[in-house]
């Protein structure tokens, strides 16, 4: 009776879709300029906040205190988006049968309207390109050595063809 138990739950629960394909993001790509650009601009802030104090007619007790507040809130801020970027370096995009998808976002084959590789500045430094699929949706940090585009392409031409031989 526990046999068919266990049978019986297996078939009831659904299954989950495998991905075809998992390609991944160069994590140096989307790492480095991000923390490079946090610590510039923390350092600037920092620069103005001690601007402003030694403008400021206050006692040196304030200062101190107000030049730890702010360096403190600089340390968290900087520590919340090298975390964020850390998280979203590690999200790989995931190739299935009908759709692609990073995390929550995903877009259908059928709506691609783009494949064609671009390399900017920091993609040349970095050997990698990106591609805007089409609305807001970009495979970025893509190492050099794989190229998707083909690839790409045939899901789309793939999912397209199925589209077309589907009767509702």
């Amino acid at each position: 009776m526990d046999v068919q138990q266990n049978q019986q739950q297996i078939r009831t629960q659904p299954q989950v879709e495998q991905p075809i394909y998992v390609l991944p993001q160069v994590k140096t790509r989307a790492l480095v300029p991000k923390i490079v650009t946090l610590l510039v601009l923390g350092g600037i802030f920092y620069l103005g906040v001690l601007l402003n104090l030694s403008l400021l007619d206050i006692t040196e007790d304030i200062t101190n205190i107000v030049n730890l507040v702010s360096l403190i809130i600089l340390l968290c801020i900087i520590a919340l988006g090298i975390f964020l970027s850390v998280h979203r370096a590690e999200t790989s995009y995931k190739f299935y049968r009908s759709r692609l998808s990073q995390g929550k976002k995903s877009i259908n084959y059928i709506n691609i309207i783009n494949t064609t590789p671009k390399r900017g500045f920091l993609d040349k430094i970095f050997k990698t390109y990106t591609i805007n699929l089409g609305g807001e949706f970009h495979l970025r940090h893509i190492s050099q050595s794989i190229q998707i585009s083909g690839y790409l392409q045939k899901l789309i031409n793939y999912n397209a063809g199925n589209k077309s031989h589907k009767t509702y």
